[in-house]
């Protein structure tokens, strides 16, 4: 709450002039003039940074009329620890994408917010940018995840197909395995409900995955690699119509963004959609299905001519290690009496209803490392 109270005092005391430049470039009029505007919390729904997205809208005129406008700037605190660069948790990591213009370079048609501004300060770094409007608010229609995993598969078969492959020192890699930092597995698997209500079939199936889990590393890294957002679940992405009115997919929130095997970025939007309850656990398999062909659909659109086992092995492995291998910590934290009111904001459920609402993600994680192990054998990787 403190915080909050004292990046509001600092908003507030914001230079007009560097407001008024951003909305200049916002509104595409270096005459507009700002008559007035208010600050507002854009999300209070944001895990790693609650209190980090602010609204900027007012009004305003050039010499043609007066109108509206909106803009958004994402503020992100300086942690008392820095970690390495290239860590799936360095704090800098979108400021420094939004300086580099390195998603203008990059070929369609993903989109991220246009970004007009970063600040950096001796305490945080600012971004200002675009304010994005979803013209699918709510919850979505499997024809949404079509729309959205078709144009993913177009974009990263573009960046294939024309080797446009950056490197970054402050890409993310390998983000399974930093995701299990905060895990400790003996204590994870101690938490009352994960001992309870997790059968002994799927506690030996997990266990099967645990030791293997270096096996499904290295392979992963023997695949495509390809540079993504890694972070596409349902809550960062929108569905705008663009200059063409044609459906077009802009993702917000970069931070995860970095190099990865081709098929993975599905791990977030089948895995992490379903784990954040943006879509039903229960019925993972039927978003599966669509998701992923309208993924294959789009690379094959943008020239990508691989085999299909290959981008299928990207998806099912990463999402095996990557949401089996945490799902035990993942309940111990979220279903923890501890975390109640934590819970309740963030997806309006108790406890105990929301354990029994995410485990069928084990199982379905668990059959990703199954196929995954049949793809391998089939690929002559093991």
């Amino acid at each position: 709450m403190q915080m909050n109270k004292n990046v509001l005092e600092r908003l507030n005391a914001i230079d007009v002039t560097i407001l008024t430049d951003v909305v200049r470039q916002d509104q595409r009029s270096p005459y507009f003039v700002i008559t007035d505007w208010s600050i507002r919390r854009l999300s209070d729904k944001g895990i790693a940074n609650p209190d980090g997205l602010w609204l900027f809208s007012g009004r305003g005129h050039d010499s043609h009329e007066a109108r509206s406008w909106s803009v958004v700037v994402k503020i992100f605190i300086q942690p008392e620890q820095e970690t390495p660069i290239d860590d799936l948790y360095y704090w800098k990591r979108e400021f420094l994408l939004a300086q580099s213009g390195l998603l203008e370079r990059l070929p369609g048609p993903v989109r991220s917010p246009r970004f007009y501004r970063t600040d950096e300060y001796p305490d945080s770094v600012w971004i200002w940018m675009e304010e994005v409007s979803d013209r699918r608010p709510g919850s979505w229609t499997l024809d949404d995840f079509a729309i959205a995993a078709r144009q993913l598969g177009l974009w990263n078969g573009a960046c294939l197909a024309v080797k446009v492959q950056p490197q970054e020192p402050w890409f993310a890699r390998r983000h399974y395995i930093a995701w299990l930092s905060w895990m400790d597995i003996e204590k994870d698997w101690q938490f009352p409900l994960n001992q309870s209500h997790v059968s002994i079939d799927l506690r030996q199936r997990f266990e099967q995955l645990w030791v293997e889990r270096e096996v499904f590393y290295k392979v992963l890294d023997g695949l495509p690699q390809v540079f993504s957002h890694f972070d596409s679940q349902r809550r960062n992405l929108f569905i705008r119509q663009n200059m063409a009115q044609q459906d077009e997919l802009v993702l917000v929130d970069w931070a995860q963004c970095g190099l990865g095997s081709l098929g993975s970025e599905l791990n977030w939007l089948v895995g992490m959609s379903g784990g954040l309850l943006e879509w039903l656990p229960a019925e993972m398999s039927k978003l599966d299905a669509v998701a992923f062909d309208s993924y294959l659909q789009g690379l094959r659109e943008a020239g990508w001519s691989g085999e299909r086992d290959i981008v299928r092995l990207g998806y099912v492995a990463w999402l095996a290690v990557f949401m089996g291998c945490i799902f035990p910590g993942f309940t111990a934290i979220w279903c923890s009496p501890e975390n109640r009111l934590n819970a309740l904001h963030t997806f309006g459920l108790s406890e105990e209803e929301l354990f029994w609402k995410i485990l069928p993600i084990l199982n379905y994680s668990l059959d990703c490392a199954d196929e995954a192990r049949q793809l391998m054998t089939k690929l002559g990787l093991l």
